[in-house]
């Protein structure tokens, strides 16, 4: 498996988007996760909307560059937005392939 895949935090505006929170079925308390402290259930939010809308939450960077290694933060964030139509929060390599859910990867 490739070194190069991400996980992606997105900006799906989940705390704001009441129209998103009922679809889903969240109350303003499951909305206000704190990353820092929550980061579980900070990723699971992040996989839930990134399930409803159908946008990855890894990616392999190979995929977009020839050398992702050698991109900046704001190239990758960029093409990711562009590919996907949503702005990144945030992203990092991932550490092993166990980490990476197979069903959710860009491809």
């Amino acid at each position: 498996m490739s070194s190069n895949f991400i996980s992606v935090t997105w900006e799906f505006d989940i705390e704001t988007d009441n129209e998103l929170q009922q679809e889903l079925g969240l109350s303003e308390a499951d909305v206000m996760i704190n990353p820092k402290h929550h980061p579980e259930e900070a990723a699971e939010l992040n996989k839930l909307c990134a399930n409803h809308y159908g946008v990855p939450i890894f990616v392999d960077l190979d995929l977009f560059f020839d050398n992702p290694n050698k991109m900046s933060n704001e190239e990758v964030t960029d093409a990711l937005s562009d590919e996907h139509g949503w702005l990144v929060k945030d992203w990092h390599y991932v550490d092993s392939e166990d980490e990476v859910d197979l069903d959710s990867l860009s491809f």
